[in-house]
């Protein structure tokens, strides 16, 4: 179960989680990423249904493996097998609207607001509204001062890691800088920013944050 913060660090946690309520989004603190498979593990219902953002954050505390044995209806292995263009197109459309949607967060600001990038968008739109409830996992890594500072994290830090794993050819994979002027086609992989601000529905969105550096 995820704990409260203790130390000098709890004064930022603090702050961070009621600027985040001010906003409508939840907060939850795990102290490793044990605690926070443990908190997803207790907390989606078992034979829900269930998407994941593509998430390197995900893949480092195990999800990927708790939604393989968890005993949920995983949306995300039917898209993957799906080579057809427009089924595949139609089904990642529905997974929008999954009960329930875990994924990273690229960018935390101090004030609360989450920044995520996305080649398509079919997450971002499930963030945004088409999901039940949305969970947001974050390593400590991901919290910036402002809104400047967490699109340089994206552009020229996350954009430029991703690019290199999935060995695109895109300006800030070949030089570790976003050229966004120079950037477009079907290779560029921050096609769509969302930022969220602010949440209507009570307990729609929560954001999970890790005491330790995950993800890019």
């Amino acid at each position: 179960m995820a704990a409260s913060p203790s130390s000098a660090a709890s004064s930022a946690y603090a702050e961070l989680a009621a600027a985040l309520a001010a906003r409508g989004i939840g907060f939850v603190y795990a102290p490793d990423r044990r605690a926070a498979l443990e908190y997803l593990r207790v907390h989606i219902p078992a034979d829900a249904r269930v998407m994941n953002g593509g998430s390197h954050t995900l893949e480092e505390i195990g999800f990927l493996e708790l939604l393989q044995h968890g005993g949920y209806q995983w949306l995300r292995p039917a898209i993957a097998a799906t080579h057809e263009r427009e089924e595949r197109i139609r089904r990642r459309r529905e997974a929008t609207t999954a009960d329930w949607l875990v994924g990273g967060a690229n960018a935390v600001t101090q004030s609360g607001e989450i920044v995520n990038v996305d080649g398509s968008g079919n997450r971002l739109a499930g963030y945004a509204f088409g999901a039940g409830k949305v969970i947001l996992v974050a390593g400590v890594n991901k919290v910036v001062p402002d809104l400047a500072a967490a699109l340089e994290r994206i552009r020229n830090r996350a954009a430029v890691q991703e690019c290199r794993k999935l060995a695109k050819d895109t300006p800030c994979a070949r030089t570790g800088r976003c050229d966004n002027d120079a950037c477009r086609g079907a290779e560029r992989q921050c096609g769509k920013i969302l930022i969220i601000e602010n949440e209507k529905i009570a307990g729609r969105i929560t954001l999970l944050l890790v005491a330790e550096p995950l993800g890019f």
